[in-house]
């Protein structure tokens, strides 16, 4: 087993001096068509990649590989390591550092935390090779996408998930209610921060979502009750079908809403995948091979839809505004989240904190480009990425902190007596 492991780390460091250096060698055929910013971008995606095995001194030599072979193929004069302009010279250690810091953070999550990880390189891609995700965008790729993620969540989901919420119904139907009822406002408020008109309707479909798919595992990371965060999920996926629609409409966003088809939209986009996927579940015994597919499939399509709903991300100084007011809608999420699970027991309390405060960009981004179109979509691959990035920050702490409550106290040193005195 142990030469297996060794094995297994030379492969990675190998692929980490191959892979940068391959991606650089192979981005030379565009080399004064792309600009070296994004040229850069996709070298150090393949650090990411690299960085998914975990292992730090992999991830390592892929960003010193990344610096390197950016160099040598991307800055005057070029099959050179000197480097002529300072401009350049700057470049490649910025990419140096940041590939560095990138892929060991990316190492350190991959574990437990490969969706933060990959979410995060679909960001990264978005940016540097945003046309192609953009052509699926104008191909319905933005009702496609989430149509597939939540029948595949539905499906992943047992029946035995939803058993045992009988105690918890009444605090269940209050959170999906009060939710319903202050997210909606609460985004509409913040969404005047935002100057530009497409990028504050983007805004305001945040409150509109249901919880997001990824908070179930979540919370089960984060040591909550996986039960209730999956009644969750299920209860305001199909609320926000039946009353997104009305909600919208009486927001406004500056457009005239039609009512029906945003609502037929949904009910195609999201309600009967979810209860397709339930009813199919219901008679099929799936295995924990099957069940664990599900699941990948999931997360290869909520990284599919960072890319699709970030590439509409023209970066300015309008997202300013845009960051601003969707950290304090994460913000006063959380704060409902915890009001809602005050002196429920832990694990209940932090399914509420985590499906309120994690709303699904999926969702709102089928929700704004049916209301307004694809460009208020832009504003939701950035909310997917803080979402996502918050409920992994809250389930490391959460299960850091219970692993060292469970830890044995240290033995007192020998000659000691801990009941003297």
């Amino acid at each position: 087993m142990m030469g297996r492991t060794r094995w297994r780390t030379v492969g990675w460091l190998a692929a980490g001096v191959a892979l940068p250096a391959s991606s650089a060698a192979a981005l030379v055929s565009v080399r004064g068509t792309v600009p070296n910013t994004d040229i850069a971008l996709l070298i150090t995606a393949a650090v990411i990649v690299v960085a998914t095995s975990g292992r730090r001194s992999a991830a390592a030599v892929a960003a010193a590989s990344a610096s390197v072979s950016f160099d040598y193929f991307h800055t005057l004069p070029y099959h050179s390591l000197t480097i002529a302009n300072r401009n350049d010279a700057l470049g490649t250690l910025v990419l140096g550092l940041l590939a560095l810091i990138v892929g060991q953070i990316a190492a350190h999550a991959s574990d437990s935390h490969i969706e933060l990880v990959l979410v995060g390189g679909a960001a990264i891609l978005s940016q540097a090779v945003p046309e192609p995700a953009r052509f699926l965008v104008d191909h319905q790729g933005l009702d496609v996408c989430p149509a597939v993620l939540v029948f595949a969540t539905a499906t992943a989901t047992p029946p035995t998930a939803f058993r045992g919420l009988t105690p918890t119904a009444g605090r269940l139907i209050t959170a999906m209610a009060s939710t319903a009822l202050v997210l909606p406002g609460l985004s509409w408020a913040l969404s005047h921060i935002v100057p530009t008109l497409a990028l504050r309707r983007g805004v305001l479909t945040v409150g509109l979502a249901p919880a997001e798919i990824a908070s179930v595992a979540t919370t089960s990371l984060a040591g909550g009750d996986p039960a209730v965060a999956a009644g969750i999920l299920v209860g305001s996926t199909l609320l926000t079908v039946a009353a997104a629609g009305v909600e919208l409409r009486l927001l406004g966003g500056g457009g005239t809403i039609h009512l029906l088809p945003l609502l037929t939209n949904l009910g195609l986009v999201v309600g009967a995948p979810m209860i397709a996927g339930i009813a199919i579940r219901t008679r099929l015994t799936l295995s924990e091979s099957q069940e664990a597919a599900a699941e990948r499939l999931s997360v290869a399509v909520v990284t599919l839809l960072v890319w699709l709903v970030a590439s509409n991300v023209r970066l300015s100084s309008a997202y300013i505004a845009v960051t601003v007011a969707l950290l304090l809608l994460l913000a006063g999420s959380a704060i409902l989240g915890a009001a809602l699970g005050f002196r429920a027991p832990a694990p209940v309390a932090t399914a509420f904190l985590l499906t309120t405060s994690m709303r699904d960009f999926a969702v709102a981004a089928a929700i704004a480009v049916a209301a307004f179109g694809a460009a208020s979509a832009a504003p939701l691959g950035l909310y997917g990425v803080i979402a996502i990035g918050w409920g992994m920050a809250v389930a490391t702490l959460r299960s850091s902190r219970r692993r060292s409550s469970l830890s044995p106290p240290s033995a007192a040193p020998m000659g000691l007596d801990s009941s003297a005195g």
